[in-house]
């Protein structure tokens, strides 16, 4: 009897196995190459078009490009305003209990984090600090945490100029609008934060108005949802200045009409430069972009 004949099978059949893997991902990794090189060329897009980074520099991404970094933390942000150029970013804004504005994505503390529980029924110092959760892919290459949006703008003093700043609003009981806009904007204020480089976003007219009456000035944008048209129309009933869409979801007719009628228009998503030179064709005012770096190479600047 060879015993050794198994053991060759089983060696064999793993080499087979992991030639086999190999190959996969050259072959994955060579149609990404050419798939990129077919994409659109650079700098024939407006420059006008304000590049905003999507919760910093974008969401957890296994490929196209790699992104370990949790949206809203202090490194995807700093990627995007200091190393990718971006000219301001989207951040998502909740307010603790007792009034701390704190960024994070989510609606509950459970899908993105260590912690447990939603944010506007926590004191703050339960909640910032508390570390991202992403999953073994991510988590090895990151040590984020949790942040304040006080941290955010302290960063941001030490930049030659303010970015623009969009904020997504996070609120979920409109018995708190007052309360929340009040603190997001007391916030604001005592950094002195240029009225014209803000805007606000939420899917419900009633808290933008809120943040109206505290900030007459202050730009306030509808979240379209899947519904692009119909939010152009809620947006000019309420006297709202813009609507906010997904990039995949709109038209340039849509748009265009939008802009006729006065409204300004804020596009979000895109990594790929396919999708991305969609979104720049459309000419929005502005992108909030999962690609910072992309986007402005797409653009021919840097």
């Amino acid at each position: 009897m060879n015993l050794t004949e198994p053991k060759q099978k089983i060696l064999f059949l793993k080499r087979r196995s992991t030639t086999l893997l190999v190959g996969i991902l050259g072959l994955a990794v060579l149609l990404l190459n050419v798939h990129n090189i077919l994409q659109p060329e650079s700098g024939i897009y407006s420059r006008q078009i304000l590049v905003m980074g999507h919760a910093g520099s974008g969401f957890f991404s296994p490929l196209n490009p790699y992104n370990p970094l949790p949206a809203n933390s202090m490194a995807s942000i700093a990627q995007a305003m200091e190393d990718d150029g971006a000219d301001g970013v989207e951040v998502d804004v909740h307010v603790s209990r007792d009034g701390v504005p704190i960024l994070y994505h989510d609606n509950t503390l459970e899908t993105m984090s260590e912690g447990s529980g939603i944010i506007a029924e926590l004191p703050a110092s339960e909640v910032v600090g508390i570390r991202y959760r992403g999953g073994v892919l991510y988590d090895l290459f990151h040590s984020e945490k949790i942040i304040s949006m006080e941290a955010m703008l302290q960063r941001f003093q030490t930049y030659p100029e303010l970015p623009y700043l969009h904020i997504d609003i996070r609120n979920h009981d409109p018995n708190r609008n007052s309360f929340y806009a009040q603190s997001v904007l007391e916030l604001l204020r005592k950094y002195d934060y240029p009225i014209e480089k803000l805007a606000f976003i939420f899917n419900d007219p009633g808290m933008l108005h809120g943040v109206h009456e505290l900030e007459p000035e202050a730009m306030l944008m509808l979240d379209a949802g899947e519904d692009f048209d119909l939010a152009a129309q809620q947006a000019l009933d309420n006297k709202l200045h813009g609507v906010t869409a997904n990039g995949k979801h709109v038209s340039r007719e849509q748009l265009l009409r939008a802009r006729a009628q006065g409204l300004q228009v804020v596009l979000f998503g895109g990594k790929s430069k396919g999708t991305i030179a969609n979104m720049l064709e459309l000419e929005p005012d502005a992108i909030q972009v999962n690609n910072v770096k992309r986007m402005r190479s797409l653009m021919g600047s840097k």
